[in-house]
């Protein structure tokens, strides 16, 4: 497949992850699967049997009327307390902020029209750090970007991150400063980019050709990046770096599917790995977990995901929650084990989508979109956030 910038409608509907009811394939949408290489089934990963926490309901916020094609997929503290960053269903973000999570207020830029802001980070000295690209309306322009705000409501350029190319699609920081994955211009091309402060930033490490990165996470011999390698067909893929990212190792093939990919990876408090992903193809979602980041073995479940799709996880104070959804439906799951099983978490919400999850006083705030038609009719999606109380008995 010929390198493609990705432009903010196509990495809106990129970090929507499909919307259920979709056929369409988020990140290699060239790809047509053929019957010998379907991906392998997630129900062939064990069960187990794991008490879903009762109690659990998903609670619309209030939120700015948001435009057709929105979506939020992500959350920081700053503004009123919280901020939001999501797509304005054209080639731009929108920003909301909201002093609970329960009542949002939108206090868009005017400048965030052509700000392709995909992921963002609460930095250890207090600062939002946000990664994506600049002049989004000029596809053909290519320019990496990362943002920096001192409040979380005014963002501008790092100050010398203006002369990037590709896409920037995930940030982390560590001990060794900021590391940011994404596509780079080039056939199937991956790269890391590193900044020591938040401000200067350059491409490290040699690309990464026939291959898309992610997500990155410290762990394992340092970093760990989760996505897909053609193999020759897309399956997924983990790399590690132990010499912060100047060289990127692929992890042992484990058996991570054809036709599928990792999405998101954390590390838990206990040093696990936990990744989620799912297939191209639509038939399903995985969980993954690593001691190292090089061994991955699929993660237990309580029933299947063979309807599913699983976009990220996050830490929370009782458990790790996974998000996406089962068919046309928002879901979460939850791990209370490092990742070693999976159960529900809560009912799944119809006609939804959860991209994201955020852990803020209590709260679980899940990031989305409310989904409406088909693919025949047109599908109408737009910005939500909904809210659990994570204070529950059982």
């Amino acid at each position: 497949m010929t390198y493609r910038p990705i432009s903010l409608p196509l990495l809106a509907l990129v970090l929507a992850a499909c919307a259920p009811g979709s056929t369409a394939s988020p990140s290699v949408p060239s790809v047509t699967p053929q019957p010998s290489q379907a991906p392998a089934s997630p129900s062939a990963a064990p069960t187990v049997s794991v008490a879903p926490i009762p109690g659990v309901v998903f609670e619309p916020a209030t939120v700015p009327a948001p435009e057709m094609g929105s979506a939020v997929t992500a959350v920081a503290p700053g503004g009123d307390g919280l901020v939001a960053v999501g797509f304005d269903g054209s080639f731009g973000n929108t920003l909301w902020t909201s002093a609970d999570g329960r009542t949002w207020r939108d206090v868009t830029p005017s400048d965030f029209a052509s700000v392709g802001i995909a992921s963002i980070i609460a930095t250890s000295d207090g600062r939002v750090i946000g990664v994506g690209r600049a002049n989004t309306i000029d596809v053909d322009a290519e320019t990496a970007a990362a943002f920096v705000s001192e409040d979380g409501l005014t963002w501008r350029l790092a100050r010398d991150a203006a002369d990037l190319s590709g896409q920037m699609i995930d940030v982390v920081e560590t001990h060794d400063g900021f590391f940011a994955v994404g596509g780079v211009p080039g056939a199937d091309s991956a790269g890391v980019w590193h900044s020591p402060d938040g401000e200067s930033w350059a491409r490290i490490g040699e690309d990464m050709p026939a291959a898309f990165f992610w997500s990155i996470t410290e762990g394992g011999p340092g970093l760990v990046i989760a996505g897909w390698r053609r193999n020759p067909e897309p399956d997924a893929a983990v790399w590690t770096s132990a010499d912060a990212g100047q060289t990127w190792t692929l992890a042992a093939d484990p058996e991570l599917g054809v036709l599928a990919e990792g999405t998101d990876v954390l590390a838990t408090d206990a040093g696990t790995l936990i990744m989620v992903g799912g297939s191209f193809t639509g038939e399903g979602a995985h969980i993954w977990t690593s001691a190292d980041g090089a061994d991955w073995s699929l993660a237990d479940m309580d029933g299947d995901l063979a309807n599913a799709t699983v976009r990220n996880v996050v830490a929370t104070p009782i458990g790790h929650v996974a998000v996406g959804a089962i068919g046309t439906d928002a879901a979460a799951w939850i791990s209370t084990d490092d990742g070693t099983s999976w159960a529900p978490f809560g009912d799944p919400v119809p006609d939804a989508y959860f991209h994201n999850a955020f852990v803020s006083d209590g709260n679980l705030l899940l990031l989305g979109v409310t989904q409406t038609g088909t693919v025949e009719t047109g599908i109408d999606s737009r910005a939500m956030i909904w809210l659990t109380d994570m204070a529950i008995d059982g």
